[in-house]
């Protein structure tokens, strides 16, 4: 008995951890191109006869998709599923690497990253709505704290992708391995679920009362859009400071900086999601964790340490932003109060994050003294600290969500009790 019992809920919890992981690769997938674009800047402008200038205006056009269409992806996932909205980011992904492969001009370059732009805006709608609609209790808790790392990791990533190309003018492979990649997940997302119920389209007059009305949500995309925004500038500006400071070496540093981004925003993730579950106070972690971040930031920025130890301030920054993004995203079904606004709140909230960091680079690049960009850094999570939302019981407490009472079950043992 026990064991015909076990066998189900042994297959959802397998489900579970493939739905985890699938919503992780993807976003992760989704930035790999910035990564790599960021990787052979100078070969692509060489082999297309464009200025550093008019290459790197490809990495503002990737930010504007998601900048400027988030909410209208929100309303698009909520009314054809979160499984159609996840194929329909791949084969944006897929074309977009295409036409990075062969661009033989500006405007398929262009074209290429805002393929590739408006894929991910639906990928960071798509995932996290997949995880809220799918998972339960602790485990999406600390699913939506994982998967809050992707920025970083995504990054990191692209980087590694390039390294096997890094000779010659091989950068056009990189994005040829990038959108076959992404051919194969198109594949893969049709073994998603379908949703057990029809999803509510939400009007536009729900979607501005939602973002009006409600201040919690946007309160949280704050949260999340301002350290996401420090994080884009510091990645932007370290590299370039960190070579003048120590004499370091860009090409060389890409596999090792890599895996310690990669390393330390696991860590802070996983770690935020094993402490919400034991039910420390969100917003007290929260701001303990700016204050880490900002002593880490000090860390990495200060001209007079040791290359080791700006590495250590690096990873530390990694891991309080980790941690950071972790516990805000985590707090997502804690605070819309229907299911039906659970693609619409991601699509502000992601609208909202691109929006902040499109701003982020060019202020950044803008300033030469090390304590200005500490203190903008500093000043900027302090104002995430002092917005932060504290939680309440929304979604959560009207589905039952993160209970474990025995009459509700998750869509994926819904699909399982029909196969």
């Amino acid at each position: 008995m026990n064991a015909a019992i076990d066998r189900p809920v042994a297959r959802r919890n397998v489900r579970s951890a493939m739905l985890i992981a699938f919503c992780y690769a993807s976003i992760v997938l989704s930035m790999t191109s910035v990564g790599i674009f960021v990787s052979f800047v100078v070969e692509i402008g060489r082999d297309l006869h464009i200025s550093r200038a008019q290459a790197g205006m490809a990495l503002s056009i990737y930010s504007i998709p998601a900048a400027l269409a988030c909410m209208p992806i929100g309303r698009l996932i909520d009314r054809i599923g979160i499984r159609y909205g996840m194929v329909l980011a791949g084969i944006l992904a897929a074309l977009g690497n295409i036409f990075l492969a062969g661009a033989s001009d500006p405007e398929m370059l262009y074209g290429g990253m805002a393929l590739e732009g408006t894929a991910f805006g639906c990928m960071a709608v798509a995932c996290p709505s997949a995880l809220v609609s799918w998972l339960d209790g602790n485990l999406r808790t600390r699913a939506l704290s994982f998967w809050s790392t992707y920025g970083p990791v995504g990054y990191a990533c692209g980087l590694l992708l390039a390294v096997p190309f890094a000779t010659g003018t091989h950068w056009r492979q990189s994005f040829a391995w990038d959108g076959g990649i992404f051919c194969v997940l198109i594949v893969l997302a049709f073994w998603l679920p379908a949703q057990s119920a029809i999803v509510e389209v939400r009007s536009l007059r729900a979607g501005l009362k939602l973002f009006l009305l409600d201040r919690a949500v946007p309160r949280l995309a704050l949260a999340l859009a301002l350290p996401n925004a420090v994080a884009y500038g510091v990645s932007v500006v370290t590299p370039s400071y960190l070579e003048h400071l120590y004499g370091l070496s860009l090409k060389v540093s890409n596999g090792g900086v890599a895996g310690a981004k990669i390393l330390a925003m696991v860590c802070g993730g996983v770690l935020t999601g094993y402490l919400l579950i034991r039910k420390v106070d969100f917003r007290n972690l929260y701001r303990l964790l700016v204050v880490m971040g900002i002593f880490a930031i000090l860390v990495l920025f200060f001209p007079y340490g040791t290359f080791p130890i700006a590495l250590l301030g690096l990873v530390m920054w990694l891991l309080a932003f980790g941690g950071l993004v972790g516990s805000a995203t985590a707090q997502l079904p804690l605070l819309v109060t229907s299911p039906g606004d659970i693609g619409l709140a991601s699509g502000i909230i992601g609208q909202i994050t691109s929006f902040v960091c499109l701003l982020a680079p060019p202020v950044f690049l803008a300033i030469s003294q090390w304590n200005i960009l500490w203190g903008l850094a500093s000043v900027t999570l302090l104002l995430a600290a002092w917005l932060v939302p504290g939680g309440r019981t929304g979604l959560a407490s009207q589905t039952g969500i993160g209970t474990h009472s025995p009459d509700r079950t998750s869509p994926i043992l819904h699909e399982e009790k029909r196969t």
